[in-house]
């Protein structure tokens, strides 16, 4: 049996319903582990799968995906495709989880080319990508936000150093990066990956133009 990882658009506008590959596995699966069922409900409707398909969604609060999922999938051992909110399943989501499992039933997993927020915005930065690291989110905490960001300065002169933050809470990372990391440390914002409103910028910190960044899906990388 098959484990799909389908990978979800970065943005809705993004036409990845024009994927044959993508569309074709997606009709052909009547299982789907997804990470929040609102978010590909319509990206699932526009690939033509049929609305009997079950979606098993992920539990946030017991930090695991229902029994019930496990016990109709693995047990009957179905087909089953494996969807993030956007991205790849399985990178900085919860869906390690369920490749797991399926590799310990004796599963194929197989991983379809799709959209990474990570690797497109590495690939679009001009920093090294030989050898880096992605950290997921900051601390929030005043204190040990600063003490991780001093650590990240000074990794990032070993290899290139990612991190992404909330929409909300974004312009003001940007801000505090600015006012705190090395002023020859380079310094990428990627916002809104793959929309038409997006961008990818470098700078070295010193000179970093004025910039209100709107609020958005934005990962931040340094290097040297």
């Amino acid at each position: 049996m098959r484990l799909y990882l389908l990978p979800a658009p970065l943005s809705r506008k993004a036409p990845y319903w024009a994927y044959p590959l993508w569309a074709e596995v997606a009709k052909s699966l009547q299982h789907f582990f997804v990470e929040r069922a609102a978010r590909v409900r319509f990206l699932l409707e526009k690939t033509g799968v049929s609305a009997e398909a079950a979606l098993y969604e992920y539990d946030p609060v017991r930090g695991d995906w229902p029994w019930e999922a496990y016990e109709k999938v693995f047990t009957q051992r179905a087909a089953a495709g494996l969807l993030t909110e956007a991205g790849l399943p399985g990178v900085a989501d919860p869906g390690w989880s369920v490749v797991r499992r399926a590799h310990a039933e004796g599963y194929t997993v197989l991983p379809l080319a799709g959209p990474s927020s990570i690797t497109l915005a590495l690939a679009a930065s001009g920093l090294a990508g030989q050898r880096f690291t992605f950290w997921g989110y900051p601390p929030i905490e005043k204190k040990a936000r600063r003490q991780f960001l001093q650590h990240l300065y000074r990794a990032a002169r070993d290899h290139t150093q990612i991190l992404m933050e909330t929409p909300a809470r974004s312009p003001q990372l940007l801000q505090e990066l600015k006012e705190t990391a090395p002023p020859t440390l380079l310094l990428c914002v990627a916002h809104r990956l793959t929309e038409e409103e997006g961008f990818v910028r470098t700078y070295p910190v010193s000179q970093w133009p004025p910039l209100t960044l709107p609020k958005g899906p934005t990962l931040f990388l340094m290097g040297v």
